[in-house]
């Protein structure tokens, strides 16, 4: 497969350097609309976010970028944690000179929103979290204080090192999720992840040593508006959903049935409907 998925030559590409002086690379689509600032998940990067950005270039001036150790941008040893993340997040705003954003992401991006709305409640207009990893079961009795421990940790590293061992084409081929976008058809999209792959760097592994957001400690503190797109989970996940939710001041969750983890990939016309409504009223 020979598929090149790169942002539309008119959208601008260039970096932001943050206050420790790491480099994050961004795309922008431009235009007059309100801004939406797209921060992606673990293993993806800002590209992986292109259909999204696509979708909503006509309404507004969307911000695709790489988070560090992602894609083009710097890969420090440490800098991994939420705070930084958001802190990193709030940088980009800065040097792009980006006021009142409407922040969305998805796990660890979503994650890194509610970071940065609850550290800097003042910057963004509204947040939108997809499946943000602090929700998620994995972490649903051990939040904030316990981390994965260390043999996960390698495992983690070792299977970023095993794609990088590979060309594109062997991990189209090798990788179960990647062949199975490409055996339904969505070439472009097993591109952009397989493009992630061979890029993220191994040392965000300090992502899942750091743990996540804890809910019931920076929710309360969030007062923008916030959606939070959820996948399809049973009743006990839901009511911890509900129970997580229910502490932020102006907040709302929206379960989006038969969609898995990746929200925007299992049912990309439900969520980017929803996702236009919660826009439109902010």
């Amino acid at each position: 497969m020979t598929v090149e998925a790169r942002p539309p030559a008119e959208w601008e590409q260039a970096f932001v350097e943050v206050d420790d002086g790491v480099r994050l690379h961004y795309a922008r689509t431009g235009g007059d609309g309100p801004t939406v600032v797209v921060a992606h998940g673990v293993f993806d990067d800002g590209r992986c976010r292109t259909p999204l950005a696509r979708d909503l270039a006509d309404d507004y001036d969307v911000v695709c970028y790489d988070a560090r150790g992602h894609g083009q941008s710097d890969a420090p040893e440490s800098g991994y944690d939420a705070d930084t993340r958001a802190a990193d997040l709030v940088g980009l705003l800065d040097g792009l000179d980006v006021a009142d954003p409407i922040l969305v992401g998805h796990s660890m991006g979503g994650d890194t929103v509610l970071a940065a709305a609850a550290n800097y409640p003042d910057r963004p207009r509204a947040v939108v979290a997809v499946d943000p990893a602090c929700l998620l079961g994995h972490n649903a009795e051990n939040r904030g204080e316990d981390r994965v421990d260390d043999a996960e940790l390698e495992g983690i590293r070792q299977r970023v090192l095993w794609w990088q061992d590979h060309t594109k084409a062997e991990l189209l081929d090798a990788d179960d999720e990647l062949a199975g976008h490409v055996a339904a058809g969505d070439e472009e999209l097993a591109s952009l992840l397989a493009d992630a792959r061979l890029r993220v760097s191994p040392n965000i592994v300090e992502v899942f040593a750091s743990g996540w957001v804890d809910p019931e400690a920076a929710f309360p503190g969030i007062e923008t508006p916030t959606l939070v797109l959820r996948a399809d989970v049973d009743e006990t996940a839901r009511e911890r959903d509900r129970a997580a939710v229910d502490r932020l001041p102006d907040g709302r969750l929206l379960h989006v049935d038969d969609a898995g983890h990746c929200v925007f990939r299992d049912r990309r016309e439900r969520a980017t409907e929803e996702l236009r409504s919660f826009l439109d009223g902010v």
